[in-house]
């Protein structure tokens, strides 16, 4: 108790001197012992390390890793929507549905472009075939 209100005289004694120049020159006069400068210098310590660790937690919410995820997807997505586009552009196609064929080939044989371009005109040649023969069956 006797240490923390020594301490608290000293810190104010100290802040009425760097606010009033007169507090100053009456403070100067008073001589403190050994104990009470240690006292207030070991305060002082405590302070810094307060301020350190407030310093600590400012530091860790800049980091931001969050934003590091949906730019890694987009990377994903990219070589995915190339290789579509890719062979679209290759084979001449259009539409919607055959982008979605082409990406579900891709993602089963592991965008293994001759294994999907195999399968996808396997698939072009039976939808024709289909087509043709149901306009063909209708008709009979």
């Amino acid at each position: 108790m006797v240490e923390e209100k020594a301490a608290k005289e000293a810190t104010k004694a100290t802040l009425l001197g760097l606010v009033k120049p007169e507090a100053k020159k009456d403070n100067a006069v008073v001589v403190k012992a050994q104990s009470e400068i240690q006292k207030t210098e070991a305060v002082k310590d405590i302070a810094k390390v307060k301020t350190e660790a407030e310093v600590k937690i400012e530091v860790k919410p800049e980091v931001k890793q969050p934003e590091a995820k949906p730019a890694e997807s987009k990377k994903e997505a990219d070589p995915n929507k190339e290789f579509v586009d890719g062979i679209m552009a290759e084979m001449s196609l259009k539409g919607a549905s055959k982008k979605r064929l082409i990406k579900k080939l891709g993602e089963q044989y592991g965008f293994d472009k001759q294994k999907v371009l195999f399968r996808l005109r396997r698939a072009l040649i039976t939808e024709r075939y289909a087509a043709a023969h149901a306009e063909g069956g209708a008709a009979h």
